[in-house]
């Protein structure tokens, strides 16, 4: 292992998973590298893995600890009975806020208890969900909703991947996390490593990758998975999945062009790799973007209403954030990722607002809006806004009147053509989508050259007093080629989104089913000053309300 990414595992171990662990609910506990929370259909403590608890004075002080460990650190000891068995699970990091354990591979699969003692007197006791297997995927801090794979590429003597230092198809990489089950032995020695015995699948832009090794690296309770490129993909993010005994992970993304180490996505950001090069050199990356979207939804109880948004959003990206993350929150094209919304924050170091003036004006051939800057950014207005895109399209025209302190005045124009629109074929056939077996989404028409999103999410209610009552949505979101026709959702990505009447938290069963959303998308250019980026994001589709089994 590189000592680079050797000392941001142990960080990730001990100091920096006070920052990762906001997204766990108080006194739960969650894989120390995916956070995904109790009640989603993903989650769960595999044996032998990583977890991370957060609460409130679990120990009196802060400690940690390498190989050998110890049960006891500083006082602190945490107690797993499962089915009448109790282990002691091996800290690698304890503190007031948060611990940081080993969940010895002998604990029972089932419901169980944790319990923490601190200098001889109790101080926290939650539930715990065992499982056999349950992999977390080692990703950066989530700048957006793609959560970046730290993965190693040992066809480059193990640097890290990165959009200026990508893998190639054939190539070898190295893939870090916790959770794909247990092993015999002393987990608090250093360990012997072996390929474990459970199934596994590696997908890599929704193609499966050939595993050569998945199992315990030297350190106890870390995971190696050692993979292959597939061929036929493309992309600064196409997507990253690992399942384990049947569960999927957390789904993540990993830059790899077709050739050479920049990558590039012409399709979502029209830039050859030279100018998207040129964009990760600099020390900051000034972006606009905006966004203008017409969609008619079809549910069974309110009948097919028709709606047109627009937003923007000006951001400044540091180097290290352009080059980690990308600017869109959208996959390359032929892959799909999962998020979570709602609940507790995640954590993320957001780019730098920029203050583009007043509003964002945008008029067609039906109206105008004028988007008005709120909490630093350009939200579409909060009542009913007026249809500006006729059926047919037309020219709009975006402009920002004398400007602001950051982004100079412009003006720009998009001229978009849907005399042939997309037509999504099948969707009055969904009546239900089985998560279980994917979904395959069929279309005609279309922008020549755009490109297919779709997209879909599922919310449950939660009560607890960590999430402050809010919603809590799991999201999915594609990416297809206009001139495909095709799509198939995978198995592994639906199975990571909440089946519709989830109940989190104690809470009442949601009410409606989840929604899926067949959009043709294309994309332009426009500049200003002070901005090195600017994007104007067009899009033109359809949803349905449908309940997700």
């Amino acid at each position: 292992m590189g000592i680079l990414l050797h000392s941001r595992l142990l960080l990730l171990l001990s100091f920096a998973v006070s920052a990762g662990a906001q997204a766990i609910l108080t006194y739960q506990i969650a894989n120390n590298y995916n956070f995904i929370q109790p009640g989603l259909p993903n989650y769960g403590i595999a044996q032998g893995s990583i977890f991370a608890l957060q609460g409130t004075s679990l120990a009196a002080s802060r400690a940690s600890q390498g190989v050998p460990l110890q049960t006891d650190l500083g006082g602190t000891e945490i107690a797993v009975t499962v089915n009448g068995t109790t282990t002691n699970a091996i800290p690698y990091y304890v503190s007031p806020q948060q611990i940081t354990a080993i969940l010895p591979s002998k604990t029972p699969v089932g419901d169980g208890t944790v319990t923490v003692t601190s200098g001889g007197k109790q101080t926290a006791s939650g539930p715990i969900h065992v499982v056999q297997s349950a992999f977390g995927l080692l990703t950066l801090p989530n700048l957006n909703v793609l959560n970046v794979a730290q993965v190693q590429d040992a066809s480059q003597g193990g640097k890290l991947l990165s959009l200026s230092n990508a893998a190639n198809p054939g190539e070898f990489l190295t893939l870090w996390g916790s959770g794909l089950g247990p092993v015999s032995g002393d987990e608090t020695q250093y360990q012997t490593p072996g390929n474990l015995t459970g199934p596994i699948e590696v997908d890599i832009g929704g193609v499966p990758a050939t595993v050569t090794y998945h199992g315990r690296s030297i350190y106890p309770g870390l995971d190696q998975i050692n993979v292959i490129v597939p061929s036929g993909i493309s992309g600064c993010s196409a997507s990253l999945v690992v399942v384990a005994g049947g569960v999927p992970s957390n789904v993540a993304t990993v830059p790899v062009p077709s050739s050479g180490r920049i990558c590039s996505d012409p399709e979502l950001i029209p830039l050859t790799p030279d100018e998207y090069q040129g964009l990760l050199s600099l020390d900051n990356v000034n972006t606009g973007f905006i966004s203008l979207v017409k969609l008619t939804t079809a549910n069974a109880a309110a009948g097919s209403t028709t709606s047109d948004s627009a937003n923007a959003v000006f951001q400044s990206y540091t180097s290290q954030q352009a080059t980690s993350a990308g600017f869109l929150p959208q996959t390359s094209i032929g892959s799909c990722i999962t998020y979570i919304e709602g609940g507790p924050p995640p954590y993320f170091t957001a780019p730098v607002e920029l203050n583009a003036g007043p509003q964002i004006n945008v008029s067609g051939p039906d109206g105008l809006l004028a988007l008005v800057r709120y909490a630093q950014i350009y939200p579409e207005p909060p009542d009913t806004s007026p249809p500006i895109i006729p059926p047919t399209g037309g020219t709009f025209t975006f402009d920002n009147g004398s400007g602001g302190p950051d982004v100079g005045p412009f003006t720009a124009s998009l001229t978009v053509n849907l005399a042939n629109p997309l037509v999504w074929t099948n969707g009055s056939a969904i009546t239900a989508i089985n998560r279980a077996s994917g979904q395959q989404i069929t279309w005609t028409g279309g922008i020549p050259g755009s490109y297919v999103s779709i997209y879909g999410y599922t919310f449950a209610h939660e009560y607890s007093p960590a999430a402050n009552g809010s919603d809590v949505y799991t999201y999915l979101t594609c990416s297809a080629p206009i001139s495909a026709g095709q799509f198939t959702i995978p198995a592994a990505v639906l199975e990571s989104l909440m089946p519709s009447g989830t109940v989190l938290g104690g809470g009442l069963p949601p009410a409606g089913n989840g929604y899926l959303f067949v959009v043709n998308q294309t994309v332009q250019q426009f500049q200003a000053p002070g901005m090195d980026l600017g994007l104007i994001l067009f899009g033109a589709g359809s949803g349905i309300s449908v309940p997700f089994n």
